[in-house]
């Protein structure tokens, strides 16, 4: 077998076929222009550039975000003739860029931890008859035998049977989409959402990675999730492997999430940014302005650090490990942006996952890893990694086959697996209160709230592997009265 390198760039430890036939997968028009954002001071773009859009240029190819001040244009005349006329009212101008999902390569066959998987087939079978005082615990064998990270964070799930959450509280994903027909997730998926996608109008998940981030909130069947009735939106900004997310997509779903009333944004994902080059602090400028927008609408926005191994606190350094010396660079939105609530992975054991980010953190939530004689003798415990949901319309991953698992699941690791579970406890929190008829939780609250009920790993104190903690959804609960 190829030997993995021990630093991972990956959000899935399986690996997606991309089949070219799959509807949706459509790669990038050859000639396509490239696209201009142009960021105006003050958070607004000026009622004049708009009267412009209104009138002179309104057949331009355009998009324009009036809540952050900013707009993404094609055309370079209308470009520069925008730069000229509002020249003292613009911040930032760059071209737009794209953040793509790193995958594996295929792997036909890897070892294992010996013999370990063959008990799944008959744990399930004994698991059947076991009774259980939390009714959706009864038919969830899978999230009996593999659950460990949800069970942790959990308490072995005493925490459901104080808040399940409910359709009342809105968790956005914006990711790839959901699968609209996963068992255990279409009863939570109350709203189509939308997609940003040029030509794409449906959210449905034809990648995977939306529907694992969703199922670590929202499972309720055969897996269960951190809130298995919390409601789930899609937000679409990626629809394929080859052709990416452009910046504004991710940043116009903020915004437009925020905007339909959600509680909470899940972000897994993120790239790269220089705080040097022109071209990208358009980027990280917009991110912020959205981020911030969210927040002033009273959403919690919670968000992947990496699956690099990088320490996140130092831009000389990370743009130096990253083979770009004497630059200064950030990993968006996690990491990157303070305000929000970025968060590490965490293994089995509570100890730092071996590709996880760290630095700038504020919380820790159980990611998986590759278990403890993989790097010294290439054997994967399928105990370390993390269980959740894969869309039942592609191919069932070659792991989940081998082991038996039934259609619509898979075995994986990554950051993108540890923050949907901080998402998804703040959604038992937003549930809790409203319960008790309290004032809205604001971000403070939150993070109050998060803070005291972590547990503390590493060095006492929040720190820059584990931030505050890992994450404790049934502590965090007893804190809402």
């Amino acid at each position: 077998m190829k030997r993995w390198l021990s630093k991972l760039s990956v959000f899935f430890l399986i690996v997606f076929l991309i089949v070219s036939g799959n509807p949706g997968l459509s790669k990038a028009k050859a000639g396509a222009k490239e696209e201009t954002i142009i960021i105006f001071n003050n958070d607004r773009v000026p009622a004049e550039v708009i009267k412009l859009f209104e009138g002179k240029f309104k057949e331009a190819k355009k998009t324009i975000l009036p809540e952050v001040g900013m707009i993404k244009l094609e055309d370079s005349k209308i470009i520069d003739e925008i730069k000229e006329k509002f020249k003292g009212s613009i911040v930032y101008t760059g071209k737009e860029t794209k953040l793509f999902m790193p995958k594996q390569e295929l792997l036909d066959e890897y070892p294992m931890a010996p013999f370990k998987h063959k008990v799944i087939a008959n744990s399930i079978a004994s698991l059947e008859a076991e009774p259980s005082s939390i009714p959706s615990v009864n038919n969830a064998y899978l999230y009996q035998i593999l659950g460990w990270d949800i069970k942790k964070i959990t308490e072995d799930g005493e925490s459901f049977k104080k808040q399940t959450g409910n359709h009342k509280v809105k968790i956005a994903i914006i990711d790839s989409g959901i699968d609209f027909n996963h068992p255990d997730l279409k009863n939570n998926i109350i709203s189509n959402g939308k997609s940003f996608v040029p030509n794409i109008e449906d959210t449905q998940d034809r990648m995977g990675h939306g529907t694992m981030t969703a199922g670590t909130i929202a499972a309720n069947g055969l897996m269960l999730g951190v809130g298995p009735n919390l409601g789930l939106i899609p937000y679409k900004v990626m629809d394929n492997w080859v052709d990416g997310a452009e910046s504004t997509w991710v940043i116009e779903a903020i915004i437009q999430a925020a905007n339909d009333g959600v509680d909470v944004i899940n972000l897994s994902l993120g790239t790269y940014k220089s705080l040097k080059n022109p071209e990208d602090r358009v980027i990280v400028e917009g991110y912020k302005r959205a981020v911030r927008y969210a927040e002033t609408k009273g959403v919690a926005v919670v968000a992947s650090t990496g699956n690099d191994n990088y320490d996140l606190s130092n831009p000389l350094l990370l743009a130096e490990l990253r083979g770009f010396a004497n630059d200064k660079q950030v990993h968006l939105p996690g990491g990157g942006i303070s305000s929000l609530i970025s968060v590490t992975a965490t293994d089995v054991k509570d100890q730092l996952s071996s590709y996880s980010n760290y630095g700038n953190v504020t919380i820790a939530a159980p990611g998986g890893d590759y278990g403890e004689e993989w790097e010294s003798k290439g054997i994967l415990d399928i105990f370390s990694l993390n269980l959740t949901t894969y869309p039942t319309n592609l191919p069932q991953p070659y792991l989940s086959q081998i082991l038996g698992l039934p259609e619509g699941y898979a075995l994986t690791v990554g950051t993108s697996l540890a923050a949907p579970k901080v998402a998804g406890t703040i959604g038992l929190l937003i549930a809790e209160n409203k319960k008790f008829k309290k004032a809205p939780l604001n971000i403070n609250k939150i993070e109050m709230i998060l803070r005291k009920s972590a547990v503390d790993l590493g060095e006492p104190g929040k720190d820059k592997y584990f931030g505050y903690g890992l994450i404790n959804a049934n502590k965090a609960l007893d804190l809402i009265k």
